[in-house]
């Protein structure tokens, strides 16, 4: 009897896990929920190491029986937030109610078949990151209009080539091969347009601007083979961009101003309302959890109104994206807190205009040109401005539990 319970308890707490590995979620909080789920069953012993691309779980209730140990490998994932957020409050039900483990699996179950934003909604969501990250390369309205439809066409070749079960680098190649095809058509038809700015909004949907942030910070908390892992697929993701989009401007013969992160036409107010409909476009991207979408397209705007002031009021880029990355991640916790959702829910949407997905792609793009020294520099850049994301996020979200601690201690000396 005991043995049949500890191999479903396994069963259930790798499950949790492994959507959640799925779901983009950080190695920390998937270690976290997996021990939880155990610790709650009272299991005695429990050992769990995640990867990128599996899960290590051994488990051992004290008794006579032998220790379990079983290994889940994962395939394929994809940032679903809502997903995530759905599994976080499972997990904080089980370990404090009388749940049982058939019924929570059950429950994980529903989560995992749980419908994802319909394609036009996504649709949509691709138009709005097109549009509203256009300006911050120096883009006009002109120039939005059309990043908004290349967007909208690059992902719509993404979801059209799914089904054909191609690799994620063949499929991000043909998608920024067709934004960049109808950015450059676009281009000879009216001169005016930034067709740099057009086509770097277009593929922003693309950009492995998260899973660097995420690689970079897996490698501050010690977690080396996920921060490797991370890295490597963010390096390939960029080739792709860079490959597609490169290979057809260089047939073309493309000229034009390169992109500037702090050339505008619009005023400085007008970033926070173009901040908050891309953080929107963002979560229909993610699948963010439908009432936790005000919140945090409020905390984008609030970023890109820093990205942009930063360097207005004399900031250096890396204090600026530093100093950014601080803002957003504690009004994340303050989110978290006041909505009972995890802070990735608003950090992932809200954090995207700071991380250095551009930087990596145009590190990548030097590299295929054979500049390889500007390749190196651009790349060592991206990977600076990447560390001072992921040491924002750490030093805030410590700050935040330490608090949390003291405020707990306080109130139960008082209690007492």
């Amino acid at each position: 009897m005991i043995e049949n319970f500890q191999k479903k308890v396994l069963v259930l707490a790798l499950y949790a896990g492994e959507l959640m590995m799925k779901s983009g979620a950080e190695i920390y909080r998937v270690e976290d929920t997996i021990t939880r789920i155990c610790k709650a069953c009272r299991i005695d012993y429990v050992e769990c190491f995640a990867t990128t691309t599996g899960i290590f779980l051994s488990l051992d209730t004290g008794g006579d029986d032998e220790m379990r140990t079983f290994i889940k490998r994962i395939d394929r994932s994809s940032i679903d937030l809502e997903r995530i957020s759905l599994i976080n409050r499972f997990s904080r039900e089980f370990t404090t109610t009388d749940m049982s483990v058939d019924s929570g699996m059950d429950r994980l179950r529903e989560i995992a078949t749980k419908p994802t934003f319909s394609l036009p909604l996504r649709l949509l969501g691709a138009v709005l990151v097109g549009a509203f990250m256009c300006p911050s390369y120096g883009g006009g309205i002109p120039d939005m209009l059309v990043a908004a439809g290349a967007s909208c066409i690059g992902y719509l070749v993404y979801f059209g080539v799914e089904r054909f079960r191609l690799a994620g680098f063949i499929r991000v190649f043909i998608s920024c091969l067709c934004c960049t095809v109808m950015a450059l058509a676009a281009s000879d038809l009216y001169a005016w347009h930034n067709t740099t700015a057009i086509i770097l909004s277009a593929v922003t949907i693309f950009m492995p601007g998260v899973a660097i942030t995420n690689a970079a910070r897996d490698l501050l908390s010690g977690d080396m083979l996920s921060g490797v892992a991370r890295a490597t697929d963010a390096a390939i993701t960029s080739v792709a961009i860079a490959g597609g989009a490169g290979m057809v401007a260089g047939l073309w013969m493309l000229r034009g101003q390169q992109p500037s992160a702090n050339a505008s036409i619009f005023p400085l107010p007008v970033f926070f309302a173009f901040g908050v409909l891309l953080t929107i476009g963002f979560c229909l991207q993610l699948n963010a959890p439908k009432n936790q979408m005000i919140r945090a397209s409020i905390i984008g705007g609030v970023g890109m109104l820093a990205l942009k002031g930063g360097p207005e009021i004399g900031l250096a880029s890396l204090l600026t994206v530093f100093l950014g990355s601080c803002i957003i991640a504690l009004l994340s916790e303050i989110a978290s807190r006041a909505g009972s959702d995890a802070t990735t829910i608003f950090i992932i949407p809200g954090i995207i205009p700071f991380v250095p997905g551009l930087g990596l792609f145009e590190s990548m793009s030097a590299i295929l040109a054979n500049d390889l020294d500007a390749g190196i520099s651009r790349g060592a850049g991206t990977l600076i401005s990447a560390g001072s994301i992921a040491i924002a996020l750490i030093v805030v979200a410590t700050g935040a539990r330490l608090a949390l601690a003291l405020v707990n201690r306080l109130k139960n000396r008082k209690a007492a």
